[in-house]
């Protein structure tokens, strides 16, 4: 689905359209109707006002796969997804600019130290045209600590998707059967992820990061409203991404 299409289903975008379709209809007099249309997002509003709902239905996914206790005595590579890096900005400014996501990327620098000898595979982390401008992103020390230059680092390019992620990894690190690889992304991503990299045929060890809920979500009146709503744009979005993969096969519980 295009991004123009997520941004209109988010909850913040619907509440959006409800107020303005309920203000046209109270100003052409339709009093009921304005009412009927105003309450869902005022209900929305107090709600998240007492309710974390973005923590409600974050837990489920973020609880899917916890981070191994143990981490295996040898690991051949490391699978970094994209989404921690603003490149943009970080080539306008010449460093490195983590985005909210950033803790994918200082997993990935501790995963990189404690196994120098796995490979270090970045999805997503440049356009086509940066790409090439920023001459292979660490050959200035601009991306990584300078301790990692010299190992294999490989960046796989942009993709549009979970789904060509996982492809474009395969097809460009080839994994040889019984080797083992670590996937780190987000948390609340990676119950897609992993599946959608299994039902390519590919099983990685999976390393969330990025958590945004604690065990045992309980209600509390704080004035974030703001914070929350945007909070449930982004687990709307991922349950409405997970739900999509399961329906076209992309991925197979």
């Amino acid at each position: 689905m295009s991004e123009a299409v997520w941004w209109l289903l988010t909850p913040s975008s619907l509440l959006v359209a409800f107020v303005c379709l309920g203000a046209l209809a109270a100003r052409a007099g339709a009093r009921r109707l304005a009412g009927a249309l105003l309450f869902p997002p005022l209900a929305l509003l107090l709600a998240l006002l007492a309710l974390p709902l973005d923590r409600y239905l974050a837990a489920p996914l973020e609880d899917r796969h916890a981070a191994p206790s143990e981490l295996p005595a040898r690991v051949d590579g490391i699978v970094v997804l994209g989404g921690a890096v603003d490149w943009r900005v970080g080539q306008d400014r010449g460093q490195l600019s983590l985005d909210a996501a950033g803790e994918r990327m200082l997993a990935a620098l501790a995963l990189a130290r404690r196994y120098p000898e796995a490979t270090l595979a970045f999805t997503g982390l440049f356009d086509d045209q940066l790409r090439l401008e920023w001459r292979d992103a660490d050959g200035d020390g601009l991306l990584f600590a300078p301790e990692l230059r010299g190992r294999r680092v490989v960046f796989l390019g942009e993709a549009r998707s979970t789904y060509e992620e996982a492809l474009l990894a395969i097809e460009r690190l080839r994994p040889a059967p019984g080797s083992t690889w670590l996937l780190v992304t987000s948390a609340l991503h990676m119950p897609r992820a992993y599946q959608t990299f299994r039902t390519q045929g590919w099983t990685l060890v999976p390393f969330p990061v990025d958590y945004r809920t604690e065990r045992g979500v309980r209600p509390r009146l704080e004035a974030k409203v703001g914070e929350r709503l945007a909070g449930l744009d982004r687990v709307a979005r991922e349950w409405g991404a997970y739900l999509v993969y399961r329906v076209t096969e992309r991925l197979v519980e």
